[in-house]
């Protein structure tokens, strides 16, 4: 054999090996122990064959496999392959891979891996859900400012703010559980990518690795890419979200605004500014959302001009990428949890930002509508000249009065409007601003409540599918464990009648 550039070999082939080692050695085994079954079963392969694979499998699936790369083979499978040759011999290990090609072991150990760090990620979502909602039960009635354009809009609720974030939460568990399906099914049997002359069972490998169904096209099992790009999707999506959300945290813990204060644990200070809470942890999840979203958009570039072929030509390569971004994903999720689990609100802060500014006046062009048979357009224009009369004299609503608006009211529409000084107040009172808004979706608290309690009952619907998902995962695992003990003990059997 050619004697391999060591140059390829360390900046290559090395690094694969490590990665290959440490993340897919067991799924190599699981896949070749159920396919060497699924031949004895279609008798392809004689029992007494299929028992002794099995059991060197098993012996080396036991192991913990340290050994360093040896560039005398290509990769792991090579290597995996050349152990069980010196264990049981050149024929048993020849014909286990009939109807077998590592473009469909790939593919399979691929999609095996992904199921269960697609779980982890599940739990990860679900665990800050379940903070965020109990942040917004305890605050129904805390009035806060939403802005628009970093502009004070309107007031609304903690809670209602809450869970706008636990909804774009849902959507991406949503996207994660649909990914999942598209995942978890099996390319087993497709070998190079043709499958095979051979009468094997592609539906018994597939449920016995744990797999929905097997993958209806051949071509497309070994080729498909799409699902990796999927998952580097979902992932950005749910980072670009929280990124979002960590923004307006960052800005809650301004001195300016003093909307809620971290807990010591998690803010650092300055080398020289004793009074300084930096809300370093905050920063942090910044920075590593950015820094994990910047590293899964290098899958499409690497993917999108493969031939559509065998994609086991970049899935080596993409592999770590998707590893480390949802690694850093599930852990930037996590640490979001602890923040917030640890941070106090300042609700009469945040109360006396809307009060002392002018975010409830849409309100009071509602009420010159409501109460006063007013159109939208000419109530908008008396208070927006209003609230210009206000500003320019440094004022807020709280300096303002009915009789201003009656007043503005004669000068712009030529209407008389008998606003009274206890509408007047009513409208520019934030509590009675989120109190009237009882539309479905709405800040009201009841309302809130509402939205609550079904987000609690979809995590809890939720939290059913991705057990279940976890019971067939542990189920294909208990089996396998069956599978080799039964084989084990059959040659034991028949060692002994020998003697």
């Amino acid at each position: 054999m050619t004697k391999r550039s060591q140059l390829y070999v360390k900046s290559v082939l090395t690094p694969i090996f490590e990665f290959t080692r440490e993340h897919f050695y067991s799924y190599i085994l699981e896949i070749s122990i159920v396919h060497v079954s699924m031949l004895g079963k279609q008798g392809i392969l004689p029992e007494e064959s299929v028992g002794k694979i099995i059991e060197a499998c098993g012996k080396l699936l036991e192991t913990d496999y340290q050994k360093e790369y040896d560039s005398e083979f290509e990769d792991l499978f090579f290597m995996i392959e050349h152990d069980l040759k010196e264990s049981i011999g050149d024929e048993l290990v020849g014909n286990m891979h009939i109807a077998f090609s590592r473009n469909d072991m790939d593919a399979t150990m691929f999609r095996m891996f992904w199921r269960e760090h697609i779980i982890e990620w599940f739990e990860q979502i679900d665990q800050l859900i379940e903070v965020l909602l109990k942040i917004a039960d305890e605050h129904k009635d805390t009035i806060i400012p939403a802005y628009t354009h970093n502009q004070q809009a309107q007031p609304t609720t903690l809670a209602h703010y809450i869970i706008a974030v636990v909804h774009h939460l849902e959507r991406d568990l949503e996207r994660g559980t649909s990914l999942f399906e598209r995942i978890n099914v099996s390319p087993m049997g497709a070998a190079a990518l043709g499958t095979t002359g051979f009468p094997i069972d592609r539906d018994y490998v597939a449920d016995h690795l744990g797999f929905a169904k097997a993958m209806e096209n051949s071509y497309d099992a070994i080729a498909a890419a799409d699902y990796m790009l999927e998952l580097a999707s979902v992932l950005i999506t749910s980072l670009s979200s929280l990124s979002r959300f960590v923004y307006d945290l960052m800005l809650l813990t301004t001195n300016e605004v003093k909307g809620m204060t971290i807990h010591s644990s998690l803010v650092q200070t300055s080398s020289i500014m004793p009074q300084k809470r930096n809300p370093s942890s905050l920063e942090h999840t910044r920075s590593y959302i950015s820094r994990t979203i910047g590293e899964l958009q290098a899958v499409f570039p690497m993917s999108h001009s493969v031939p559509f072929g065998d994609i086991v030509d970049i899935g080596d390569d993409i592999q770590p990428i998707l590893y480390n971004g949802i690694t850093e994903t599930k852990g930037i999720v996590a640490l979001l949890s602890e923040i917030l689990e640890n941070t106090t609100f300042h609700k009469e802060e945040l109360y006396n930002k809307c009060k002392n500014g002018f975010s409830t006046v849409t309100e009071l062009a509602d009420v010159l509508v409501r109460n006063h048979q007013l159109s939208f357009r000419e109530s908008h224009q008396i208070t927006q000249r209003f609230v210009g009369m206000l500003f320019e004299k440094n004022q807020v609503l709280l300096d303002g009065n009915a009789g201003i608006i009656n007043r503005l009211a004669k000068e712009i529409i030529g209407k008389n409007v008998h606003l009274s000084e206890t509408e007047y107040e009513a409208a520019i009172d934030p509590i009675h601003f989120v109190a009237v808004r009882s539309v479905k979706g709405g800040p009201m608290p009841a309302e809130t409540t509402r939205q609550i309690e079904l987000s609690r009952l979809r995590v809890i619907d939720f939290n059913k599918q991705v057990n279940e998902k976890k019971d067939t995962i542990r189920k294909y695992q208990l089996d396998l464990t069956n599978l080799m003990n039964q084989t084990a003990n059959k040659i034991k059997e028949g060692l002994k009648n020998e003697r």
